[in-house]
């Protein structure tokens, strides 16, 4: 798996009656595994690089309704974050399956790895990671991360029109 060492990468949460609209962080509710992370090899939470994934293309591949929020997380302060007795977190490349695979954005998906708790671990530590991950945590915009674009492309020099 290809690790990402810097950038930002965001996560998607859906607006309940214990989640409100005007939400600037993450809930540590919002950073512990699914059922679906814990079955992945190694389970990592699933996240989204924005250089490569819209929130739009990330609310289709998981479908996720329309009154969802975007929060982004930098990997450089995911890679920091540290709790002692917690192995260091990383953000790494997390292919899709088919048929999520196939879909425009697939290719930003991401996982992070090392918020799994293994036997004999405490909770305790790892509810103390979410809530470093939830306090840097911030909502996300798409202006926050410039994706390429065709109106950014270098434009094509045309040739000047010979007449005779």
């Amino acid at each position: 798996m290809e690790e990402l060492e810097q950038g930002i990468v965001f996560r998607l949460a859906s607006v309940k009656d214990t989640f409100p609209p005007d939400s600037d962080k993450l809930h540590v509710g919002h950073l512990e595994l699914s059922e679906r992370d814990k079955e992945e090899k190694p389970p990592r939470l699933s996240v989204f690089d924005c250089l490569k994934t819209s929130v739009a293309e990330a609310r289709e591949i998981r479908s996720v309704p329309g009154d969802s929020l975007a929060f982004g997380l930098r990997v450089e302060d995911i890679r920091a974050a540290r709790v002692a007795g917690v192995d260091p977190l990383r953000v790494v490349r997390d292919p899709l399956k088919p048929p999520q695979s196939e879909m425009p954005g697939a290719s930003g998906h991401c996982g992070i790895l090392g918020l799994d708790r293994k036997p004999g671990q405490s909770k305790q530590l790892f509810r103390e990671i979410r809530v470093l991950l939830a306090d840097m945590s911030f909502r996300y915009n798409e202006w926050d991360c410039p994706r390429p674009s065709a109106a950014s492309a270098p434009s094509k020099v045309s040739e000047p029109d010979q007449q005779p």
